[in-house]
């Protein structure tokens, strides 16, 4: 099928065999200007790009027909994701950085709508029995906890807000780290009130909280 043939040119072109991350973006014609030959996949991954991914894999799984045999290939996708957000979380904070492929440099922080798009596809994966348990709930709760602490904030007039959300990020110029990091945050933007909307059903049926 044609889902799952986008999942697969993503698999093949924007996964760093390294880390296990994928890269924001890929330009098969090796015409754009950040494209990286051999593949054309852009010079960073950015949080909230794979955050999305993430997200899809996890939800696609509940649609896609047990009876077709791409359905085993998308989990596996997922699958060898998983670990590798484990392995790129933060080690202090439990949360992942706007530029995911150049941890702790000046001017990369943690960011607020990726995590939380993490943090429910974790969760959702444990609950469906696509993850392990044992494995990934620490992960998610870890960076749960971190991010109710450090990005929802209470407002004066009672309400919640949430801040640490990038408000863009666009593969039209040059993709490079500088321009990641140049980018403004915005407070509660949907991209990551959503999701974090999201996390925060799947901790709550996760916790019985």
């Amino acid at each position: 099928s044609d889902i799952l043939k986008q999942y697969t040119l993503a698999e093949q072109h924007l996964r760093n065999s390294t880390t296990g991350l994928l890269y924001h973006g890929y330009d098969a014609s090796l015409t754009a200007k950040w494209a990286v030959a051999p593949t054309g996949h852009s010079p960073e991954v950015w949080d909230r790009a794979l955050g999305w991914y993430a997200m899809s894999l996890v939800d696609i799984l509940e649609w896609f027909p047990q009876s077709n045999s791409g359905r085993a290939t998308i989990l596996s996708y997922l699958q060898r994701l998983a670990p590798a957000l484990k392995s790129s979380a933060d080690s202090s904070t439990g949360a992942w950085w706007l530029v995911m492929s150049q941890p702790g440099r000046s001017g990369n922080y943690i960011e607020s709508s990726g995590s939380a798009m993490f943090v429910y596809a974790l969760l959702k994966g444990i609950r469906l029995g696509y993850l392990d348990k044992a494995t990934y709930f620490p992960v998610a709760e870890k960076a749960y906890k971190y991010i109710v602490d450090k990005f929802v904030v209470e407002e004066s007039d009672g309400t919640l807000g949430y801040e640490g959300t990038v408000s863009v990020g666009s593969l039209s110029g040059n993709g490079d780290y500088a321009y990641y990091i140049s980018v403004d945050k915005r407070k509660n933007d949907l991209k990551g009130v959503g999701p974090f909307i999201m996390a925060s059903v799947e901790y709550e049926r996760a916790t019985g909280q």
